[in-house]
């Protein structure tokens, strides 16, 4: 049975990036690994919907989430396809952002979580929407992009869930491992540390394989 991390915050906060980088040291002890974003699925379920019953286009070919229930829904379909291959691969890096974490890890089964850790990067709203704008902005392809409108962005993203997550998330859900936040204002060396110190702990990969990021 594979490794499962959950890589957690705004969009902007640095999922991607954050999960990227663990998948790479991994790889660095000749780890297999696989990631999967529930954005993937969203968009997938977006293009299907032609009708648009359930989400709406925005500008630079995104969408916004009109029935709120396809976001729980695109939770259940994520852990199904983490299933199919995580007793293959030895790690999987999970990656959504919500506005209500609590809420969300209810669509998760117990055993699915036993043997998982988290990840939550923490960027203030602000931030995070400027560097959404940045993305945009010097996009390679026409699928980077913010999944939804500037407004609805402030809206949905406007709790912060830091103390949450630190706080009661390992024990209300049962997560096996270890719970994890760290704050990616200072830049991409700082993050980069932090990322080690997290897979130092939690995947206890050899410190050799974190000396070659040195």
């Amino acid at each position: 049975m594979g490794v499962k991390v959950f890589v957690l915050g705004r969009p902007g906060s640095g999922k991607s990036t954050g999960a990227r980088y663990i998948r790479y040291l991994a790889e660095q002890a000749s780890w297999s690994s696989a990631h999967f974003n529930d954005y993937h699925i969203l968009q997938e379920m977006f293009l299907a919907d032609t009708e648009h019953k359930q989400f709406r286009p925005t500008e630079h070919n995104g969408f916004d989430a009109i029935d709120l229930s396809v976001l729980d829904c695109a939770l259940q379909e994520l852990e199904r396809r983490v299933q199919l291959i995580s007793a293959t691969t030895d790690l999987v890096t999970i990656e959504f952002a919500r506005d209500d974490y609590q809420a969300a890890f209810k669509h998760f089964s117990p055993a699915f979580l036993r043997d998982a850790s988290v990840l939550f990067l923490h960027a203030d709203l602000d931030t995070c929407l400027q560097r959404v704008h940045e993305r945009v902005s010097c996009a390679f392809s026409a699928d980077d992009h913010p999944s939804f409108s500037d407004d609805i962005f402030k809206r949905y993203y406007a709790h912060d869930e830091t103390e949450y997550i630190l706080t009661f998330l390992k024990h209300e859900y049962g997560i096996g491992q270890e719970v994890c936040v760290l704050n990616n204002m200072s830049g991409l060396e700082y993050l980069q540390r932090g990322l080690e110190l997290f897979v130092q702990n939690t995947l206890l990969l050899p410190s050799k394989v974190l000396s070659l990021t040195a």
